[in-house]
């Protein structure tokens, strides 16, 4: 049996000026080879009892990411996980090859304030998991110091040695971290479908009406990476599946 998702994707031709725009495919996933895969959805305070009044800055808490968290993604990963499908974590932490020499430790401290050499010293709730999102028995976490989950990191020959070919993916941030993640792993082979209302990016002034910059990294996946389908749209396939195999 297959996993049936509608995937929207956007066609650039006949011209960047007049593009045909989005459209639709009904793709069919083998969920013996489908993962889902959860991208940098740490940190406290998603949890209802929480309380964390030392997260401030860049990691103050969002209520629209909580929401996304607890609405979407949460239910989503449910339902891969009574369809069967391997779910996989990513999660950041700080890799003993940084040093204050790193540049991208220097690029943290002047364009957002935090010295990750100091700020990421675990213990800390920054990258601590809240409980209704936390990683469950057996699910692999694999940890990067970069953007991309592919990076120096174990994650292809996870996905590989669970024979993995298609990936559901949700997450933050949809313009950095998980864009860089499934832009590679296009590159490695892998059909991505990212669900639209599972991610979100940090806003510009110029852009938060509208949301334009969250709206331009899904576009760019749409155009560039793979599909995008919506947790709803995910969570009936899966409920398609079950019933499919209750019935058989």
């Amino acid at each position: 049996m297959t996993l049936t998702l509608t995937g929207r994707y956007y066609r650039m031709y006949p011209s960047f000026d007049n593009p045909l725009g989005h459209a639709e495919e009904a793709l069919e996933l083998d969920p013996a080879r489908t993962g889902f895969l959860i991208v940098d959805a740490y940190g406290r305070g998603f949890d209802d009892e929480e309380e964390h009044p030392d997260l401030t800055g860049i990691y103050a808490p969002d209520p629209v990411v909580k929401e996304i968290v607890r609405e979407h993604i949460v239910p989503a990963r449910e339902a891969a996980r009574q369809a069967g499908l391997p779910v996989v974590y990513l999660t950041n932490h700080l890799s003993p090859g940084l040093t204050e020499r790193t540049e991208w430790r220097n690029l943290s401290m002047r364009t957002c304030d935090v010295d990750v050499l100091e700020a990421w010293r675990e213990p800390n709730d920054i990258l601590a998991f809240s409980k209704v999102i936390a990683p469950g028995d057996g699910e692999p976490l694999i940890r990067k110091q970069m953007y991309s989950g592919f990076y120096e990191t174990t994650l292809d020959s996870t996905l590989r040695a669970r024979d993995i070919r298609d990936l559901v993916v949700v997450g933050f941030d949809s313009r950095i971290c998980l864009g860089n993640t499934v832009t590679e792993a296009m590159y490695r082979g892998y059909r991505v479908v990212v669900l639209r209302d599972c991610v979100r990016t940090f806003e510009y002034p110029e852009t938060r009406e509208g949301e334009l910059a969250n709206l331009l990294a899904i576009r760019y996946i749409e155009s560039n990476v793979g599909y995008t389908a919506t947790s709803a749209q995910f969570t009936a396939a899966c409920a398609r599946l079950a019933g499919g195999r209750a019935g058989a």
